[in-house]
């Protein structure tokens, strides 16, 4: 990269020299405010030619001198066009990646759509069920409430049965059922 850069400075020079070296046409008389520029124009001009005599084409002619610079125009356009085909294979890619994964990709958001409307639907039955199983769960409770006194009352009741007088009541009434039973002709027993 370095020889190439330092081959275009070479060429650059001496194509800079060669027309430094062509037949000068009689040039107009220079105004005094010009002149300081000619100064720095013969200055570069001798730099320029130092640069060539040490350089590679110092001993060209005018002819070898363009051939190297048709030569370096030939390297230049080769390296154009594997630039070009270079970029032209990766626009295709992207153009062929593009036609094939952008419908795919399509379906996927499509897919993921419908899923994310399913789920906010499911996820609105949830909150329902909830809502629901709110009201179920307060309605039992206020039942509860409502019932609790009552229940209360009720097992104090059966708790103050006399159980003990129950059963003698149950024993005398068998008895009685008996007697019954005897003095109407019956043989049975219960």
């Amino acid at each position: 990269m370095e020889e190439e850069n330092k081959s275009l400075e070479a060429e650059k020079a001496e194509a800079d020299v060669a027309v430094a070296e062509a037949p000068k046409e009689a040039e107009p008389p220079l105004a005094p405010e010009a002149k300081p520029a000619a100064v720095e124009t013969a200055a570069v001009k001798a730099v320029v030619e130092n640069k060539i005599k040490d350089g590679k084409y110092a001993d060209y002619s005018e002819h070898d001198l363009l051939t190297e610079l048709i030569k370096l125009e030939k390297r230049t356009a080769k390296r154009t066009g594997i630039v070009a085909f270079a970029l032209i294979a990766i626009a295709l890619v992207v153009v062929v990646s593009a036609v094939f994964l952008v419908p795919q990709l399509m379906n996927t958001l499509s897919a993921a759509e419908n899923t994310l409307e399913q789920t906010s639907g499911l996820i609105e039955n949830v909150n329902d069920s909830l809502d629901g199983m709110n009201v179920m769960i307060s309605d039992v409770n206020t039942v509860l409430d409502d019932n609790t006194a009552a229940l209360s009352e009720a097992v104090t009741k059966i708790s103050n049965i006399d159980v003990e007088g129950l059963n003698k009541s149950v024993e005398e009434l068998n008895k009685a059922v008996e007697k019954l039973n005897k003095l109407f002709g019956s043989n049975k027993t219960a």
